[in-house]
């Protein structure tokens, strides 16, 4: 494989939105691969555990194996906490020989991407493909204009796993917003 998509997150859980993305980016001919990062946690977020992250890898494995061209990547398993882009995307390039790396993103990370770890080193080992995502604040001229920065024509989502997780939290239905496999998963472990 030359060019792969990576698409990192916790997903805590996994969504539909999560899955019609992926969906999305494995049919662009730019990608031969989509690997689904999970993330044990995000320097950005405190923990919020709903799912353990063994099960969620799982999950994950399960609602991926499906998609062509889609595999399930548990390569921060085995970094320190908390999970930076930089280093996992030095780690995909020590372990594996792609030939180009391409983090897939959504627009609201774009917001304060200049104050990501080494966000200028993240742009020049990868290119970066941004999805559409509701967001009201400004994007940084410097990262908007920057030529490895790709705006993407990709599904615009307006789901999130934080939500879901609040909806099981009220005791809500959510089958609407979660594959079947995930739904499965929950009865499992009520």
């Amino acid at each position: 494989m030359s060019n792969v998509g990576l698409y990192l997150g916790t997903f805590n859980p996994i969504h539909n939105g999560h899955v019609t993305l992926v969906e999305y980016f494995s049919k662009i001919p730019e990608l031969d691969e989509v690997l689904v990062v999970l993330s044990p946690q995000s320097p950005f977020k405190k923990e919020n555990k709903l799912i353990n992250d063994i099960d969620r890898l799982k999950m994950a494995e399960t609602v991926f194996k499906k998609l062509k061209n889609v595999k399930v990547s548990d390569i921060e398993f085995k970094m320190s906490k908390p999970n930076f882009t930089i280093d996992t995307l030095k780690e995909f390039k020590k372990r594996h020989k792609y030939d180009n790396l391409i983090l897939l993103i959504g627009e609201d990370n774009l917001i304060g991407f200049n104050k990501w770890k080494d966000y200028k080193k993240i742009i020049e080992i990868a290119e970066v493909y941004v999805y559409p995502r509701d967001t009201n604040q400004k994007i940084p001229d410097e990262i908007l204009t920057n030529s490895n920065i790709k705006l993407v024509d990709a599904p615009k989502i307006k789901i999130s796993s934080s939500q879901i997780r609040e909806l099981i939290k009220l005791k809500k239905n959510i089958d609407t917003l979660v594959p079947e496999e995930v739904l499965r998963f929950f009865e499992l472990y009520k």
